[in-house]
């Protein structure tokens, strides 16, 4: 006796696996829209810190402000940071700003973010694996005036995070970019992304 075929099993096997085809297909878009949501940013005016008159947070544990001076400086350990990052280049420095923040036994890191007037990618690379590093230490970013920290947050948020580059610069604004010559500058390393 021949065994019949059982047409209703493959009929129910067909189904699931069309069934499976499509909510397979339908998932890769949303997942791929997923990958490139907005980050939740905690970004918060805090109060004075020495010299500087305000510093903006960054979930409360990255601190991008100007320049501090040495009294702040020298304050830090007391105001509970573990690390300075400074993206100014040495040139521009007029004291010895690491050997006043090591004294305190923080950490300390001269990363110049500015190559030839533009934003240097592998500046913007070299900040964020020192944060990404730093997971849990409470860090001081400072440039000069808050401009360039600001410039780098928002190349790391279009090029790392795959923010739309208009939302970038908003935030970037939010985070203390301020004047026109360092927008510009900012739009410049965004275009080279694309």
């Amino acid at each position: 006796m021949q065994k019949q075929p059982d047409i209703q099993g493959a009929l129910h096997m067909t189904r699931f696996f069309i069934c499976l085809f499509i909510a397979l297909g339908l998932g890769v878009p949303a997942l791929a829209d997923n990958h490139h949501a907005a980050p939740e940013l905690d970004l918060k005016t805090e109060s004075a810190l020495g010299n500087l008159p305000q510093t903006i947070s960054l979930h409360g544990r990255i601190h991008m402000a100007g320049q501090p001076d040495e009294a702040t400086l020298a304050s830090l350990k007391d105001q509970g940071f573990d690390m300075v990052i400074n993206i100014r280049s040495p040139q521009e420095m007029t004291f010895d700003e690491q050997t006043i923040v090591t004294a305190q036994g923080l950490d300390y890191h001269n990363l110049p973010l500015m190559k030839d007037g533009a934003i240097d990618d592998q500046a913007v690379t070299d900040i964020h694996q020192v944060i990404e590093a730093s997971t849990g230490k409470k860090i001081l970013l400072h440039c000069s005036s808050g401009n360039r920290v600001a410039g780098w947050f928002g190349a790391h948020l279009a090029r790392d995070m795959h923010m739309p580059p208009e939302e970038a610069i908003a935030t970037a604004k939010q985070a203390g970019l301020t004047k026109a010559s360092m927008e510009k500058i900012l739009r410049s390393y965004l275009d080279s992304l694309k």
